[in-house]
């Protein structure tokens, strides 16, 4: 087991136009003697490009930039680093952001009233290839967002509802644990849950997958 004193801290870059937030924003990170800040940027183009230099695992993400909406930059991120979860923060309440967030795979989307424990519990959890969604937007955002699953989604679904890790998974599908991690976000964001553990549930009350009078999946 990996001692928690020797793990190495989890590499998150800002992006936000605002300076005021920006500095409020690193400041409550570096709280965290699980996180280092690597970076910051101010624009869209600049988030893109630092992302591309300084390999942080999670981008914070504003969705008002000068130069590009936040869908935009969270679309690029996605396509160039898949291993990079981004973490959307906003002090807005656009349903439409949110939803084509949702529909990008994107594991968090918070609002900013969010108290600092929280905004680190939530970089903390994007970072482990979970989700951080304020129920209540959760709510709102599913409601027509297109949850069908690909065809490598649904075999990482199934297995991971039988209580395989994603070590045993990637040895099963024979792909890197990276790949498998990566179609995890996109699970559990189309789920709408928050970790493995209730997949199992979400995907049976919502007819994904179904099981047999002895609770095996069929």
């Amino acid at each position: 087991m990996t001692d928690a004193k020797n793990r190495q801290p989890i590499r998150v870059l800002v992006v936000d136009d605002h300076p005021m937030t920006l500095e409020g924003t690193q400041a409550l990170l570096r709280r965290s003697p699980n996180i280092e800040v690597v970076g910051a940027a101010t624009s869209g183009k600049e988030a893109i490009q630092m992302v591309g230099e300084l390999q942080p695992e999670v981008l914070l993400l504003d969705v008002r930039l000068p130069d590009m909406n936040g869908v935009e930059v969270a679309r690029a991120v996605r396509t160039s680093f898949p291993d990079v979860a981004v973490l959307v923060v906003t002090g807005y309440d656009d349903t439409g952001m949110l939803r084509s967030m949702l529909k990008l795979g994107v594991p968090g989307y918070l609002r900013k009233t969010v108290t600092g424990d929280e905004l680190i519990a939530a970089v903390e959890a994007v970072a482990a290839g979970q989700t951080a969604l304020e129920p209540e937007l959760l709510q709102v955002g599913l409601t027509s967002v297109d949850q069908s699953f690909t065809e490598r989604e649904m075999s990482v679904l199934r297995l991971v509802a039988t209580g395989l890790r994603n070590a045993e998974i990637a040895d099963q599908l024979e792909v890197s644990v990276k790949t498998v991690e990566f179609h995890m976000r996109h699970v559990l964001g189309k789920l709408g849950v928050r970790s493995r553990t209730e997949v199992m549930s979400a995907a049976v009350q919502r007819r994904i997958i179904a099981l047999d009078d002895e609770g095996n999946i069929v």
